[in-house]
């Protein structure tokens, strides 16, 4: 395949790195917004959210929980009680965490892809 940057190609396995750090700061944001709420059920959206983050964080069961976390972007998007982002950011995430499903976790994580 021509690349019109070549010499760049090396860096290829640090894309889904990046998309994987991008979601994390996403999901991050989200359970510190939600933990921060007085009621309890934005708390176990929270808990929930922030161990998606953390596994996303290390690369462990990355696909599992990019899939988790593209449903969980998916109903955000309709229930304004879980969003704290525009629709816009939320379907940018969503397309990351779709992207990571297909992709695989990328370098360094734990799970790499068989």
């Amino acid at each position: 395949m021509l690349s019109i940057f070549p010499e760049i190609l090396f860096l290829a396995p640090f894309a889904a790195l990046a998309l994987r750090l991008s979601l994390t700061v996403v999901l991050l944001i989200t359970a510190w917004a939600h933990v921060s709420r007085p009621e309890t059920l934005p708390r176990v959206w929270a808990l929930a959210e922030a161990a998606a983050a953390v596994s996303l964080l290390v690369g462990a069961w990355t696909q599992p929980v990019a899939l988790f976390a593209a449903a969980w972007l998916f109903a955000s998007m309709f229930f304004h009680g879980m969003r704290i982002f525009p629709k816009s950011t939320i379907a940018l995430a969503l397309i990351i965490a779709l992207s990571l499903v297909v992709t695989g976790p990328g370098a360094f994580a734990l799970d790499l892809p068989l």
